[in-house]
């Protein structure tokens, strides 16, 4: 089954969702919209790494070549962020 990604924007934040088979599997957030294509070949590119197989992520994880234009937020700041436990900015 090929990865879903759903973007959503949540107060000041682009939020991408990659979703296998509704099942969720990885979350990015970024703060400029021209990000959002990058958070979403980043999270498809450590799919592949770590062992997913798909077409649509392996031709993601060979177009990512320049970095993000602002700032980036991964899963494990967002978690942070929700439980409000580190302040994360």
């Amino acid at each position: 089954m090929e990865p879903e990604i759903k973007v959503t924007k949540i107060k000041n934040r682009w939020h991408a969702r990659m979703v296998i088979d509704g099942n969720f599997i990885d979350e990015m957030a970024c703060e400029l919209r021209r990000d959002i294509g990058w958070i979403c070949r980043e999270m498809l590119r450590w799919h592949q790494k770590l062992g997913g197989v798909s077409k649509f992520a392996d031709a993601a994880r060979s177009r990512q070549i320049t970095p993000p234009k602002g700032k980036i937020w991964w899963l494990k700041d967002l978690k942070h962020k929700k439980k409000g436990e580190n302040k994360i900015e």
